[in-house]
């Protein structure tokens, strides 16, 4: 790097660079590399440190601001879930999925609006959608992960929050010879006090020349886990007919009764899920170098994840027809009572008045279908040849494939009480059952819902650069490439047609059916929770109802008594009528990115062009009419023949970036960036099926948008970092970005032929702009020199604070609860402790409260409240080849709550327990 240029020649290129990033948008890397770091005293590097050292190294060097988190070597990366890792880098949040990480928010941007890379390649996903399952790989696979925050215009386009690149270990970049790793521990899960294995290997080979490499690795995880739950499904802003009396009141009339519009609770009760999850995952990578100058890499990875659930859930299901209502100046209801059938037998006029419906009250146990059988494989080739020393070509050609299936069960049976309940809703509602819930005798059929749902994700993607160096003056090269990509995205779901066969609670069911079941007190004393409910098997509930003795019972018989209708009975899943969407995209892109270097400046700036191409297809049965049920609340469906629909939509991005580095001193940069980003609308938001349920007063319709935009973004940032050591730092950063047509989930009331009521229609929509703003303060320390106590300590902090503003379209029906997925701050602290045999670590993450879904219509947001956790690693080195370790989850036992617009208006409280992880790594 020069370092005598003029002065003044210097401030007039940063001054062309300063206006360079005012314009809208850009990212770009250059080539500068990291000055040498005067660390003072010698300190051996290991453990904890060594894997900082080396994410501060690769964050160092990088043109943009980025972060990452490096294994200390094979096998040894922090934690045991690649999205437990990232949540320590500063801006980065993770949601759970059964206490696992699962997703993560970058800068306060969800999921769906990060761009997840693997070695580079972008990975099919298991959700039809474009957010990637961190827990789909193991963590003993990876040895880096880097976290792009600023656009550069090498990296895919999709990332308006970050771009992240898992890399899995390369052969000729570690040792020669042979090495390998295995790791055997043992993990216990406190709610459901069980013990699984887990069992990990890697082997790696790289002879003496560095010409041939070969790595392979293979993990096997078993998890069983327990869930508790209690759960509101929803707030509903709607009229509400309130009877006024008490449960002992007889002779009520219709002049009884008032009707008011209020903030009313949907449901109330408690759930219970068994979860067993066992993921296999395999890597194999093969490096081969023909040449000095050429260097080929072949990859290919296998993950499958089997997670079975067995979910129960019992609840008050709550109508809009309630006794002595209360509520507050807001007028959200605080309490009520609800009637049971000796109510309405001292009270005839209410219930044969047919505008209340009280016979429809009960109490409901649900069994949801939630099983996930997952499968992923993903296979790559690159090479890379430097034609000269000023020349570089690459080419990559890789491809993904996904598949997954899941039953998709909402299956319902319940007894009508013959006494009250009494309900109170505040930050912790309380249920009062009047009659037992766990009364094998007392049950009764409802409702069956059953049906098999398989996604299918299929890409394939190439890429080819040419990187040009060349010394003119402040002009240090370009880079330049072409990418293409096809993606296949499909749904499929098979159902039975019987919803409503016994909708009404008017048949009773046999006590063999039922099992009584202790219930955890997981919400501790004053709760009110039973010590005990009744589970069922849902398929041996479904073959007992389909029996043609109980059919002849149903509400229907004539229609589902009809074998030409239904060959195998109502219950059964029909597979001759399948409804199935697909999105077919295909993207093409170029871009080219110039690169410019100073006394003590470097820069780069660059565009990316895309053209996308998309085709949406739906085969599904129409939708005629529907009725209202002559038992229950619900509508039975009346479907037509099946129809084939297929929309196209095209567009084209053009995404400038800047990056701009200056070296303030030996140790402190100063970095500029400016870029235009975009994430495009996920492929399952894109279908055009559509989709009918809800109640009478309630009806829910949605589906998919085929005419989404993709959303965009203006970015800018600013980051100052003052490198102490090899191992210390701290950083500031602040960032804004501009955003347009932003993708969120809204309801909007409408009219359709089918229904004669207004239905709620909750799909994807375009809908707000707006601004978000932030600061991130990062640092960390290792305490190897000064006072001699505190050696082999060490800390590590970061604190993020977002601002965001939203507009939104006034007609568009969403309440302003701001952007999904967006904590307006958040932090995370480690302190360690290591020396030769030891090592030590406790980490704490919190984030504050982000809205889930914007809700609409009659239906509140859903929020979710803050959340911190606690976690702890040990390790105990036996030999330098052989070590023990222990990990601890969530050692504060966090729980997870939601609201709607306020904390008294409950939705959820979920409670997953502690877990421990305890092994064994030998290296050899």
């Amino acid at each position: 790097m020069k370092t005598n240029q003029p002065a003044l020649r210097r401030t007039a290129i940063a001054a062309v660079i300063a206006e360079m990033l005012m314009m809208s948008g850009a990212y770009a890397q250059t080539s500068s590399e990291a000055k040498p770091i005067d660390t003072g005293a010698t300190v051996v590097v290991s453990g904890i440190r060594a894997s900082l050292s080396s994410s501060l190294t690769t964050k160092r060097i990088q043109d943009g601001v980025v972060d990452a988190v490096s294994a200390e070597d094979a096998g040894k990366f922090p934690d045991t879930n690649i999205a437990e890792s990232l949540q320590r880098v500063t801006g980065v949040q993770i949601q759970r999925n059964n206490g696992e990480g699962r997703y993560i928010s970058v800068r306060g941007l969800g999921p769906e609006f990060n761009n997840v890379l693997v070695n580079g390649r972008t990975m099919t996903s298991d959700t039809g959608g474009r957010e990637f399952s961190f827990d789909l790989l193991s963590s003993d696979l990876i040895s880096k992960a880097l976290v792009y925050k600023t656009s550069q215009a090498f990296l895919p386009e999709g990332g308006i929050g970050s771009t992240v690149d898992i890399q899995t270990a390369r052969p000729l970049s570690g040792k020669l010879g042979h090495s390998s790793v295995v790791n055997v521990s043992d993990s216990y899960d406190t709610n459901s006090k069980k013990n699984t294995p887990n069992i990990s290997g890697m082997y790696s080979f790289a002879n003496e020349n560095r010409t041939l490499g070969v790595t392979g690795s293979l993990s096997y995880t078993d998890r069983a886990s327990k869930q508790n739950k209690a759960v509101n499904d929803a707030w509903n802003y709607r009229d509400v007919s309130m009877i006024n009396g008490d449960l002992n009141s007889k002779g009520l009339t219709m002049a009884d009764v008032t009707t008011k519009k209020l903030y009313m609770p949907q449901s109330y009760g408690f759930q219970q899920e068994n979860e067993s999850r066992k993921r296999l995952v395999g890597n194999l990578t093969v490096q081969y170098n023909p040449s000095p100058t050429w260097k080929l890499t072949a990859d290919a990875l296998y993950s499958r994840l089997d997670q079975k659930n067995d979910v129960i859930a019992f609840s008050d299901w709550n109508n809009p027809q309630q006794l002595g209502v209360k509520y507050d100046s807001n007028n959200q209801v605080t309490s009520f009572l609800r009637p049971g059938s000796i109510f309405y037998a001292n009270n005839p006029a209410l219930a044969g008045s047919g505008k209340l419906l009280g016979e429809a009250n009960s109490n409901d146990m649900i069994v949801k279908g939630g099983d996930r059988l997952s499968t992923t494989q993903a296979f790559g080739l690159n090479s890379k040849w430097a034609v000269a020393p000023e020349l570089k070509l690459e080419g990559d050609i890789s491809s993904s494939r996904t598949t997954s299936k899941s039953p998709n069960m909402w299956i319902v049976a319940g007894m009508v009480p013959k006494n009250g309940d009494t309900l109170t809703f505040g930050a912790t509602p309380g249920l009062v059952f009047g009659d037992g819930i766990a009364d094998p005798t007392a049950v009764r059929a409802h409702a069956v819902s059953y049906g098999d749902i398989r996604n299918l994700d299929d890409l394939q993607e190439g890429r080819f650069s040419l990187a040009w160096n060349h010394e003119m003056g402040y002009f240090k090269g370009i880079d330049s490439g072409v990418a293409y990509s096809q993606r296949n995205v499909e749904r499929t779901q098979w159902n039975n047609d019987a919803w409503n066969a016994f909708s009404g609670y008017h048949v009773a069911l046999p006590s063999s059916l039922f099992t009584v079941t202790p219930m955890d007190n997981f919400m501790g004393n004053g709760a009110q929770i039973p010590s005990a409910y009744l589970r069922f098997n849902p398929y041996e509930y479904m073959n007992y109802l389909n029996q043609p003795s109980l059919l002849a019972q149903s509400n229907d018989p004539a229609l589902y008594l009809d074998k030409t209708k239904y060959p195998n009975g109502p219950m059964a899943i029909d597979y001759t009528k399948p409804d199935m969407w697909g999105v077919k995209e295909k993207v093409s892109s170029f871009f080219l990115d110039s690169k410019w270097e100073g006394a003590g400046w470097s820069a780069n700036a660059g565009m990316r062009v895309v053209h996308v191409n998309s085709a949406s297809t739906g085969i599904s049965r129409v939708l005629l009419s529907a009725t209202k049920s002559p038992n229950d609340t619900t509508y039975i469906l009346n479907w037509g023949p099946t129809a084939v629909n297929t929309v196209t939509n095209s567009y084209n991005s053009f995404l400038p970036s800047a990056n701009l580095k200056f070296d303030l001193t030996s140790d402190m940069l100063l970095r500029l960036a400016a870029s235009k980003t975009e994430t495009r609308p996920t492929l399952n938001q894109m279908g055009v099926s559509n989709s009918y349920g809800g109640r009478y007063g309630d009806v829910q319709t949605g589906g998919g948008n085929p005419y989404l935009k993709p959303m965009q973004s203006k970015n800018y940032d600013l980051s100052y970092e003052w490198y102490l050591s090899k191992t210390n730092y701290v950083s500031l950063a602040v960032f804004r970005k501009d955003v347009s047509n932003f993708l969120e989930t809204k309801m909007v009331d409408m009219k359709i032929p089918q229904y004669t009521e207004v239905v709620h229609d909750t799909r994807v929509r375009n809908g707000q702009q707006g601004k978000i703003k932030g600061v991130e303060l990062a640092g960390q320390y290792a305490f190897d020199n000064g006072i001699s106590w505190l050696k082999g300590f060490g800390v590590a902090a970061n604190y993020t604070y977002v601002d965001a503003s939203a507009t939104r379209d006034s007609d568009s029906g969403a309440p302003a609860c701001g952007y999904p997925g967006l904590s307006p701050q958040s932090y995370n602290g480690s302190v360690f402790y290591e020396n030769d045999k030891f090592m030590a670590r406790v980490s704490y993450n919190w984030r504050n409260h982000f809205s889930v879904d914007c809700g609409g219509g009659s239906t509140l947001p859903r929020t979710r409240a803050a959340y911190g956790q606690s976690d702890a690693s040990l390790r105990y080195n036996i030999t330098p080849k052989m070590a023990l370790y222990a990990d601890f989850i969530n050692l504060n036992n966090a729980r997870m709550r939601e609201y709607a617009n306020n904390e008294t208006q409950f939705l959820t409280l979920e409670d997953v327990g502690r877990r421990a992880n305890v092994g064994l790594r030998v290296a050899f």
